[in-house]
């Protein structure tokens, strides 16, 4: 399906799909998350969602796999991960079977309203921080949505990245947890996805060709991300997760 997409489609359209993977993969670069967050917007602009998930479901493992190894002790990290794993599984399954058989715009409209609402009230509570007894219900609760949202929007991280900034978790830390999850959750996607009537292996080759736009976007911006203080850092995570709803929401009722 990707594939036939992209080879209708006039070169403007795919230009303009590289140029989209650039601009994410620059967000990427500087805040270390955040590339489906401007890419999935971006796109929908130009292909549909079902082919825009699909596209991004292979740049999402490998432009994370370099920051969910950094400074060592992965293990320990999956299994603080653990609460929100528990959640993301039968979630992006869930997802998954609705990405499928949804209308596109509903999709999306769905998506827009959960991603804008929580983002936003994160963001006008910047003090936000969780009660350790609250930690495993919560990460589940947020796991599970999360999931249904990697599937719908390519978006399995926004309300994570809340979960985490809630936890404490900042710099380093931050982007360790937030990739690891990300290239779990975007690992068990792309199989799903693989595995549906609808995409096939020759997809999964052109998603992972899309990954050299992003690591352009990525070199550009990464040199910044370590100028960045912690509470700014905090505020453009959420800033981006509340515009990226907007956009969902504006294509979903406008497409």
């Amino acid at each position: 399906m990707l594939i036939r997409t992209l080879y209708v489609e006039p070169a403007s359209i795919t230009a303009a799909v590289v140029c989209s993977l650039i601009v994410a993969g620059l967000l990427k670069g500087i805040i270390g998350v955040g590339m489906p967050v401007v890419a999935l917007p971006l796109l929908s602009l130009f292909i549909d969602v079902k082919s825009a998930v699909m596209l991004l479901s292979m740049p999402l493992i490998f432009s994370n796999v370099p920051q969910a190894l950094e400074g060592g002790k992965t293990g320990r990290c999956l299994v603080q991960l653990m609460p929100v794993l528990l959640g993301m599984i039968p979630g992006l399954f869930l997802g998954v079977r609705v990405l499928l058989t949804l209308d596109a715009n509903v999709a999306e409209i769905i998506a827009g309203v959960v991603v804008m609402g929580i983002g936003g009230v994160t963001l006008l509570a910047p003090k936000l921080r969780l009660a350790s007894r609250l930690v495993l219900p919560t990460g589940i609760t947020f796991g599970f949505f999360g999931g249904i949202l990697g599937a719908i929007a390519a978006m399995p991280g926004p309300l994570v990245f809340i979960f985490l900034l809630a936890k404490g978790l900042r710099g380093q830390a931050f982007t360790k947890e937030a990739s690891l999850y990300l290239v779990v959750s975007a690992g068990l996607l792309a199989v799903l996805l693989t595995a549906s009537r609808q995409f096939n292996w020759l997809d999964v080759c052109v998603s992972t060709a899309a990954m050299l736009p992003v690591v352009l976007g990525m070199y550009v911006g990464q040199h910044m991300r370590d100028k960045i203080a912690p509470e700014t850092f905090k505020k453009l995570v959420l800033i981006a997760v509340t515009a990226a709803g907007a956009e969902l929401l504006r294509h979903g009722f406008f497409s």
